[in-house]
């Protein structure tokens, strides 16, 4: 996995997780770190996809 990979993959599995005790402790705007954590996985899955191409 490229660097691109992997920052994407960090960013959502952070997003995840925050929205998750967010969610679970009723903060606001939850549903916009969902939102990011989803964008940032299909980020992640197009990179992935793209790199494997180049090989």
């Amino acid at each position: 996995m490229t660097k691109k990979v992997k920052i994407a993959l960090a960013i959502g599995m952070q997003s995840v997780m925050v929205g998750a005790v967010g969610d679970f402790v009723n903060w606001p705007y939850m549903k916009y770190v969902f939102i990011l954590a989803g964008i940032s996985f299909g980020l992640a899955i197009i990179f992935f996809i793209w790199d494997m191409a180049k090989e």
